[in-house]
């Protein structure tokens, strides 16, 4: 059932998404990804999960990969730009199969195949940021005042004639600017949903950071056997449907989901109320995606979304007997306590 008004006497906090921002998947929201995805060739990924295309003195440890930092090229500005970066995309892994389709460069080189982190880890670790959309004309002035003081040729002073020095500053928002493009007929690249790792050194990576590998599933093997243990903490999309990102949200929830008979064994209502809350955000959240996608899923996929809202019902109308058993429980120690004591106040003033 879909979130309805404060009117409906609903209990908000059954449908409230508290997970944080850098960890929203698709299933929560569908424009949003838990990952930020580098796309590449079928012989680039090999290299880069290699460490093969690092430049020379650069050292890969065993069990590392390279990704390259390149400038950026766009219309009209590459004159002002020399910022090397490492380029990732935020769009959720159904979506990303989209680009194939609006570049045709991507198409080209046959980009269908991706490596991919937590968001959270490259924000925190990484500095990874996202980049930043300016209007052609401001793009341009911005870049040429970076240029400016980054060289010298321009130094910006305060009311006592003291030149401050905002060198360190720009030198981090220039490699994030990018314009719009509003005057192109194609309209820009917004739909990239671009970050950046700004590097000149590019960056170096164990393997056991990857959270995805985007591959076609006849080219599996060779990226197995370099991953080798690793594999079984990497969600490797071989399509892009939405049902991708329902197994990997249920995997999340998974250590929160507990079996039907350990529902049994708990007598804490705290505990229980909190387990209740839970599964039904949880299939709140799956219902209403669902609800919006079930028109692209295969029947098969369908079937097995349904049973798993099913199953998930199933826990609710499990947890609310336990929790009423237990509350009636409490009622009536409750009124024995009260009965106990009204008949000691009897003896009491018999006594």
């Amino acid at each position: 059932m879909p979130l309805q008004g404060p009117e409906s006497g609903i209990t908000w906090k059954d449908y409230q998404i508290s997970t944080p921002t850098f960890q929203l998947t698709s299933i929560e929201k569908p424009d949003f990804s838990p990952f930020l995805v580098h796309m590449t060739g079928r012989n680039e990924l090999i290299s880069i999960l290699k460490g093969d295309n690092a430049p020379n003195g650069v050292i890969i440890k065993e069990e590392s990969g390279y990704l390259k930092s390149v400038i950026p090229t766009f219309d009209g500005n590459h004159k002002y730009y020399n910022s090397p970066v490492v380029c990732f995309t935020e769009s959720p892994l159904f979506a990303i199969d989209f680009f194939r389709y609006r570049s045709f460069r991507r198409w080209q080189l046959d980009q269908q195949f991706g490596i991919g982190f937590a968001k959270h880890n490259l924000i925190k670790e990484n500095d990874v940021r996202p980049v930043v959309y300016l209007d052609s004309e401001t793009n341009s002035a911005l870049l040429r005042l970076c240029n400016k003081i980054e060289s010298g040729d321009l130094k910006i002073t305060d009311k006592e004639h003291k030149t401050v020095d905002f060198s360190q500053s720009l030198a981090k928002i220039k490699p994030l600017l990018f314009p719009l493009l509003e005057d192109k007929s194609s309209q820009g690249f917004m739909w990239e949903r671009e970050w950046r790792y700004s590097s000149p050194e590019g960056m170096i990576f164990p393997h056991s950071a990857i959270k995805v590998i985007c591959c076609p599933r006849n080219e599996r093997q060779e990226i197995e056997e370099i991953l080798k243990d690793y594999l079984q903490n990497i969600q490797i999309v071989e399509s892009w449907k939405e049902y991708d990102d329902v197994v990997e949200f249920l995997k999340r929830r998974r250590p929160e989901i507990l079996d039907l008979d350990g529902i049994q064994k708990i007598g804490d209502l705290a505990i229980l109320q909190k387990l209740k809350i839970n599964n039904e955000q949880t299939f709140n959240t799956l219902e209403a995606y669902y609800s919006v996608f079930k028109e692209t899923v295969t029947q098969l996929e369908g079937r097995s979304i349904t049973d798993t809202l099913n199953d998930i019902a199933k826990t609710s109308r499990i947890l609310n007997e336990r929790i009423t058993k237990l509350e009636l429980e409490e009622e009536k120690r409750i009124e024995l306590e009260k009965v106990k004591n009204t008949g000691n106040k009897v003896l009491q003033k018999g006594g």
